[in-house]
């Protein structure tokens, strides 16, 4: 079979080499050694974007059809034909072309494709961000009206193609609306990157972490506080925070760092910066006792996975399709968001029961084991095949 594939995120190209973020690089290569030939339809990336391409391709068989760099979202929702129809007719000898979504673009590559098929691999909603946050500044509001105006155009091209989503709150929410709909996983992990260990939280200081893009909507704010009255109560604990910022000036990073130091346990925050998939973010992961993610809102983030891999205890918001895939005090400890109180109580609930603990390890690292991208790979090329 002969595959395309879509996102927005660009693409670096040294040479012959191309390289891009690792979480999507992984599952670029994953896929491509399930098919005889993938194509990659991308944006190439500038000299800031390449910043953040850390990953190199490893399989021969994948070819990169540029669409030049990556405009701002209105641009390419007026510009769509400029931007896609030549490209497009490259592509033409592909079974099917994967689009994942949400997506400036994702809505008009129906318009050009004439025998190859769409999949929508969707893996959030522009919509729920929307409704987590208060539009204040001119700026937000126009942002808000033009997520608001792709996400009916996206809907409504949805009814005509084949869609794949990677929870089942997202399936719930699409079921009506498309032509066929798959449910799937999205995840970095491979079959090799397992670590096993029965029990964590034994040494003297306790190290929690958190690990994605630093948004304040992922919660962080309710961490550093609850870190704080974790301090406060004379539990030794130390956050951990391994992310990145979209913004290069990095706002996130520098209100976590005020509110540290207002609370006077700038000491027990720490840094890391990005970190690259493999052994490098595994790294932060096993050295870590508890990992904590309080999101608003998420689809189903793969860093779950990842820490279950690891054999951590997991702690994360009831929002999205995390209480879908995963179960309360048996895999993880669900609570509620935008409190920092049960971040702490939950936190304790680890520390204090060594039984709960060993549970949760086990059984996480048991769920994660069907999450790799050995096996969802090939799921996604048995569902596109079956179309």
């Amino acid at each position: 079979m002969k595959l395309a594939f879509y996102y927005h995120i660009p693409i670096t190209q040294k040479k012959e080499a191309l390289y891009i973020p690792g979480f999507l690089g992984v599952f670029i290569d994953a896929l491509a050694n399930e098919v005889e030939h993938l194509y990659l339809i991308m944006h190439k990336s500038n000299a800031s974007e390449s910043i953040s391409a850390d990953y190199k391709l490893k399989n021969k068989n994948i070819t990169f059809i540029s669409l030049g760099l990556k405009t701002p979202a209105w641009h390419r929702a007026i510009f769509h034909k400029k931007i896609l129809k030549q490209a497009v007719q490259k592509i033409d000898n592909c079974k099917a072309l994967i689009v994942r979504s949400p997506s400036p673009l994702a809505p008009y590559f129906y318009k050009y494709l004439k025998n190859t098929t769409l999949v929508f691999m969707v893996v959030g909603d522009y919509m729920e961000a929307v409704k987590q946050t208060k539009a204040t500044t001119f700026r937000e509001k126009i942002v808000n009206l033009y997520l608001n105006y792709n996400h009916k155009k996206f809907k409504a091209v949805m009814k005509k193609v084949d869609v794949l989503v990677n929870s089942p709150t997202l399936f719930e929410a699409n079921k009506n609306n498309a032509k066929t709909i798959h449910l799937i996983k999205t995840t970095t992990l491979s079959i090799h990157d397992f670590y096993t260990r029965e029990d964590t939280c034994k040494n003297e200081t306790i190290e929690l972490l958190y690990t994605g893009r630093f948004d304040l909507q992922k919660g962080l704010v309710e961490l550093v506080e609850a870190t704080a009255e974790l301090i406060a109560k004379n539990r030794n604990v130390r956050l951990h925070l391994v992310g990145w910022e979209n913004d290069t000036t990095k706002p996130v990073e520098k209100l976590l760092l005020k509110k540290s130091k207002d609370l006077k346990i700038e000491d027990k925050i720490i840094f890391h910066g990005k970190k690259t998939i493999g052994i490098e973010l595994h790294k932060m992961y096993r050295m870590a006792d508890i990992y904590v993610l309080p999101s608003y809102h998420e689809g189903f983030p793969r860093t779950i996975w990842e820490a279950m891999a690891n054999s951590l205890p997991v702690i994360a918001t009831r929002v999205g399709g995390i209480p879908d895939y995963l179960t309360d005090k048996k895999n993880v400890l669900l609570i509620e968001p935008k409190k920092s109180k049960p971040i702490v109580h939950a936190i304790e609930q680890i520390i204090n029961d060594k039984s709960l603990r060993e549970q949760m390890i086990k059984h996480g690292s048991k769920i994660a084991k069907d999450a790799t991208l050995e096996i969802q790979s090939k799921n996604i090329i048995k569902i596109i095949e079956s179309l």
